[in-house]
């Protein structure tokens, strides 16, 4: 399942001490925006690659990123990570009415778009559309991706234990 570049990739949080060599790959990886060999991450993070290796193996582990197994193997950010690690981040930090309260306003955000556009999603907006409303089709693609992240964040609000009574 690869990653990529995404308009739709939510900030990262870096859980790392500041300054650290865990934070600084940590840092880098989260900025890869392709596939990367250890000497290239190295020299992005001013780290020895010896030790980018070793990281990266953990990081592999964790599932924060990707190993291709070219030779050299190289290494790129797993998007389905950051995204999971945001929703986790948006469940902790909202209560239940505030996500679904955003939520809301997403929805009804997006149906604005549905009726300006005559159609369900930004794919379905005709070309010659969608040029001359290019940022229009971004920021409904942004708002169908914040809603899913809101979504998946009250599903993890509603099966924690205070509210399953």
């Amino acid at each position: 399942m690869g990653s990529g570049p995404s308009c739709e990739s939510p900030p990262v949080e870096n859980p790392f001490t500041e300054d650290s060599v865990e934070a600084r790959l940590y840092e880098t990886v989260a900025q890869l925006q392709s596939p990367r060999t250890v000497s290239k991450i190295a020299a992005r993070a001013d780290c020895d690659r010896q030790t980018v290796r070793e990281y990266l193996q953990s990081f592999v582990s964790l599932g924060v990123v990707i190993k291709h197994r070219n030779e050299p193997p190289t290494y790129e950010r797993n998007d389905a990570y950051f995204e999971w690690d945001t929703v986790k981040t948006l469940a902790h930090e909202h209560s239940l009415a505030e996500l679904e309260e955003h939520a809301q306003t997403l929805l009804e955000r997006i149906q604005e778009y549905q009726d300006r556009y005559d159609a369900e999603t930004p794919d379905d907006v005709t070309d010659t559309t969608a040029k001359s409303a290019e940022a229009d089709m971004s920021e409904w693609r942004a708002a169908r991706a914040e809603l899913r992240r809101y979504e998946q964040a009250r599903q993890i609000r509603l099966s924690e234990p205070e509210n399953s009574a």
